[in-house]
């Protein structure tokens, strides 16, 4: 990918006062597979298909790098079902993957193979999805859903340190970002 083409493309983020405002403003999180409306929000996220534009190319398909067990980072793909992120690693020593996934429309998240030690939580306005999973080497994740959303920003750690975007594998293509934080917007 040209870092000069940023339409419909993977593209790093900037970081904005308006957005760190923001942030400073979420306060109160919940845990979105206990909460007992998550069903009833579920069904308030819009249909993709009534959305306008739609999701770059370069984000379609699982990566072909991804399975069980596969190189330490994070995997992240869009499909008709919505998003997915996965995380996974070859040994069976620990390893704690984190991030933060940053929406500006609501979301709805499932996990996916998560086992004790595992974690992740929509803020209040559903517009801030923070995971945390302990890895030994099977996968942990997140399918989730956006209310026709503009743009989704990604932020991925293992063991407390930013992944190299050589870590981070997108699409089926399994392209990696320019950078960690980056963002994914809509094509129109």
């Amino acid at each position: 990918m040209h870092p000069r083409s940023t339409a419909g493309r993977i593209r790093p983020t900037r970081p904005r006062r308006s957005r760190l405002a923001l942030l400073a403003g979420v306060v109160g999180l919940s845990l979105a597979a206990l909460a007992p409306g998550a069903a009833s929000a579920a069904t308030r996220i819009a249909d993709e298909a009534s959305c306008t534009g739609r999701w770059p190319a370069a984000v379609q398909g699982k990566p072909a790098m991804y399975q069980p067990g596969a190189r330490a980072g994070d995997y992240i793909w869009h499909d008709a079902a919505g998003w997915h992120l996965r995380v996974t690693k070859v040994t069976a020593d620990k390893a704690v993957f984190s991030g933060r996934i940053r929406s500006d429309r609501p979301l709805t998240v499932a996990g996916v193979a998560l086992e004790s030690g595992d974690s992740f939580t929509l803020s209040a306005d559903r517009l801030v999805l923070t995971y945390r999973f302990v890895n030994h080497g099977h996968v942990d994740g997140l399918d989730f859903r956006t209310a026709c959303a503009e743009r989704l920003g990604f932020a991925g750690s293992m063991n407390g340190r930013l992944l190299p975007t050589s870590r981070i594998w997108i699409g089926a293509a399994s392209r990696h970002p320019l950078q960690n934080p980056f963002a994914i917007a809509r094509v129109h």
